[in-house]
């Protein structure tokens, strides 16, 4: 089953949906955040095929568009980091409330920025697992580099692939620690990472590993770019993603 959702996070109106598995009344709940410059729905579908996957696995999977995103309200200027861990959290919070969900079974999955605002809000809200693809640990640098800028003399805004953004974001991730602030989750992770990554470099969850330590799982999906732009890299992601879930499902 699909359902179209809204949400109001302070004053802020986001966008969604869930997908429910066909049968059942209450389901191990995965709660998907999408990365920089895209939505709910991915680069070639790439979260949407996962919510079916998951539905299909008996597992439901509610996806957002962070604010200034997708078909939630706002302007992508207005996009911030902070920001994107508050609505997070509060997703994570209403998916909680929801009847159909199974409250000792919800998981985080992120993909690239998304993976970073999952790694920063698990020690808060302490999900069952959470599963980060290509954790966007980097960012910072990933998109400063994308528009040129220089610290201490940064343009007000920036035009990147056609979205406007603010260089507020910059000089507030800048400042953050996305790994060491990922400090204290309890539970399993696992980091899936595409070999070729040419966004977050394959190297860079060597930092999350580092930190996790015994708790984690690192897969590395040969070749694979950044987005998992290959029928049989999406398959490698979702497999493992869904096996993870399954297997530690109460």
């Amino acid at each position: 089953m699909f359902q179209n959702l809204e949400l109001y996070v302070g004053d802020k109106l986001i966008r969604g949906d869930v997908r429910l598995p066909d049968h059942g009344e209450k389901f191990p709940t995965v709660c998907f955040f999408h990365g920089f410059c895209v939505d709910r729905i991915g680069l070639m579908r790439l979260h949407e095929l996962f919510a079916r996957r998951c539905a299909e696995s008996g597992v439901a999977c509610v996806k957002f568009d962070f604010y200034g995103c997708g078909e939630s309200d706002g302007d992508f200027s207005e996009m911030r980091y902070t920001d994107e861990k508050v609505q997070a959290q509060a997703i994570y919070e209403w998916t909680k409330n929801q009847q159909w969900c199974d409250t000792e079974n919800v998981f985080l999955v992120g993909h690239s920025l998304g993976g970073a605002v999952v790694s920063n809000i698990a020690p808060i809200v302490q999900p069952k697992a959470i599963i980060l693809w290509a954790p966007g640990n980097y960012v910072y640098y990933d998109i400063s580099s994308r528009v040129h800028a220089v610290p201490g003399n940064y343009q007000p805004f920036y035009d990147i692939g056609g979205l406007t953004l603010s260089s507020e974001f910059l000089e507030e991730v800048r400042r953050i620690n996305i790994v060491e602030d990922a400090k204290g989750y309890n539970g399993k992770v696992l980091i899936i990472h595409g070999e070729e990554d040419e966004k977050v470099p394959i190297y860079a969850s060597g930092l999350y590993m580092d930190m996790y330590g015994e708790k984690a799982d690192f897969k590395v999906i040969a070749g694979a770019n950044h987005q998992f732009s290959a029928v049989e890299w999406k398959n490698k992601v979702y497999d493992l993603s869904i096996h993870f879930i399954k297997e530690r499902c109460q």
